[in-house]
Parts: C-alpha cells; structure tokens; sequence
C-alpha cells in the first residue's frame, strides 16, 4: 500500500523532481529557511500552551510550557540547517506572539473554547492501496462547535492568506481524515498567524507587524470528494514515476513561482543513482530522515538525547 502525506503529495504536484529529491532521497539544503524554522516553533509553541489548557494548568504554566516546547523546537531546526541569515522572525518573536495571542483570544475563550485532543496523529485509507497520513494540530469545540483546528504563519496579509485557503488541499483533506475516523467535526478552524517586517535603507529591520485572524472552513461532502479523487490521481502519478524511474523537472514551476531551494542541484543533471547514493556527499545539501510527523515531546527527547550523547563521547 502506497503511504502518502500531504508534504509529498503538495511537492509532487510543485514538482516529480522536487518529490524524489526531498521525499525519496532525503536531501535538505544547508541553507536553512527562517519561514519554515518560525513556522515548526510556532507551531510547537501552540502545542505546548494548549496541552498545557487541556490539562487545566495556570495561565502562567501553560506559557511557561509553550515556551519551553517553542525553544526547544527552535534550538532542534537550528542544529539541522547549519547555515542561516540574521531575520526578524526570532524566537524572541515567537515569544512575543504568543503574548499577544493570549491577550487577543484568551479571554473570550473562557467558557466558549473547549480543547479536546492536540497533535493527532492519523492514518486513514483512501483507496484499497492508498493510505493519507499526517498530524492534526488540534481538535476543539468553539462555541459548541466541533473543529479542526489547523495553526498558520505567514508573512502576508492574513485576510490573503485566508481567502487563499479556502481551497487548501490540506486543509480539505485533514477534514476528511477526521470525518473518515469518525470524529466529529464541522470543518476546519484556521488560526492565522501573521508576522512581517520591512527592512529600512540602512539594513536594520523596522517595526513588525503580529496579527491573528481565526477562520472557519466548512466543506461540503462534494469538496471532499473533490480532494479524494485529486490525491488518487497524485498518487498514481506517483506510483507511475516509481515504476519507470522518471522523476521529470516541472519547469512550469520554475517559470511561475521561481527557482526553488534544488534548483541548484538540477542543474548539476547529476544521475539518479548518485542522488539516490545513501553514502554520497552532495555539495550545498545534507541528508536527513527526521520524521517532521514526530509528536513534539518524543523530538525534544530525542534532541537531548542526542546531545547528551555528544557531550559523552567528547
């Protein structure tokens, strides 16, 4: 049974090459990407203050905890990208963020927002020989309304941002995932988060803009049908990639969205044995397996275990 999540199938429909490249070679630039680093801590940062409320801990524990899960997630990114540029988006960011989250949203919530499950992990079949698999960031029940909710940072506008995912194929198919393990949910809550900045003349970064939009999704059973048959058709695309071992380059999407982070690396028409070479060194990239799906306790154990080994052995 082909196994499939909604990081491979969106870099499959970017790109076959892009899919085989990230997904089946494992290869990850050095350069590391500040969007994609603020993103996992912010993510972790919601996953430690709402596990934290579920349990009925203090306001004050429950940041305490976010900012605990939201360090570590981000010192964990830092160590596997060697190489960044100075950003805005900091931890100190993050933790700023979180500050304003809470004076937006918590009060209101009292009474109004109930927790029921964070970071759910799911598989469900889609076909006889596909399965979908991924993580739900959190369930919850909003003015007596079941929810997925699903967190989002973003450096545009958040109201763009929400017209735009409308018709999120994740967002669709973690709905479907929950209806189809008899959860009950309504649709998708998207909780936007918003967080830029310009750079002045002089190099230094001006004032940043932290905004919060909360968006309700709600898909028809037609829409989601809709998505079953689109991720079926990814799959076989990739199942017929697989059997004759040609992952062609998109360069449609070279021309419309620009170069992506393996450009590089496809000019280099390097051959798909040396790609594949588990032992081979590929200049400008590193090979890694890290689940991303891993709960964020089981990779902040993992991370200190790995440095406590390292600290071992020197």
């Amino acid at each position: 049974m082909m196994q499939l999540d909604n990081s491979g199938r969106e870099a499959f429909a970017s790109c076959p090459r892009k899919y085989f490249l990230s997904c089946i070679c494992g290869l990850h630039p050095l350069q590391g990407s500040n969007a994609l680093r603020y993103g996992s801590t912010w993510h972790a940062v919601m996953e430690g203050y709402y596990s934290a409320v579920k349990a009925g801990a203090k306001l004050s524990e429950a940041v305490q905890q976010a900012l605990a899960y939201g360090k570590a997630i981000w010192e964990l990114e830092t160590q596997v990208h060697p190489e960044w540029e100075e950003d805005y988006r900091t931890l100190d960011t993050a933790g700023e963020a979180l500050l304003a989250y809470i004076d937006e949203f918590q009060q209101t919530d009292v009474g109004s927002l109930e927790v029921k499950a964070t970071e759910q992990a799911f598989f469900v079949k889609v076909g006889d020989n596909l399965g979908f698999f991924g993580k739900i960031d959190m369930r919850a029940v909003l003015d007596g309304i079941p929810f997925v909710v699903e967190h989002k940072t973003t450096g545009q506008s958040a109201a763009l941002v929400a017209e735009r995912l409308n018709r999120s194929a994740q967002i669709m198919g973690y709905t479907y995932a929950a209806k189809m393990m008899g959860l009950e949910v309504q649709g998708c809550l998207v909780v936007i988060h918003q967080v830029s900045c310009r750079r002045k003349a002089d190099g230094t970064w001006g004032k940043q803009t932290i905004a919060f939009r909360r968006v309700p999704m709600i898909f028809t059973d037609s829409d989601l049908e809709a998505w079953r048959q689109s991720f079926t058709l990814t799959a076989e695309q990739i199942a017929q990639c697989e059997a004759h071992q040609c992952w062609p380059m998109q360069f449609d999407s070279c021309y419309r969205f620009g170069r992506c982070c393996y450009a590089p690396l496809c000019e280099r028409h390097l051959s798909l044995d040396e790609l594949q070479d588990k032992e081979a060194e590929i200049p400008g990239f590193i090979r890694t397996t890290r689940d991303y799906l891993e709960p964020t306790l089981k990779r902040i154990s993992n991370m200190k275990e790995a440095m406590y080994a390292k600290c071992e052995g020197c």
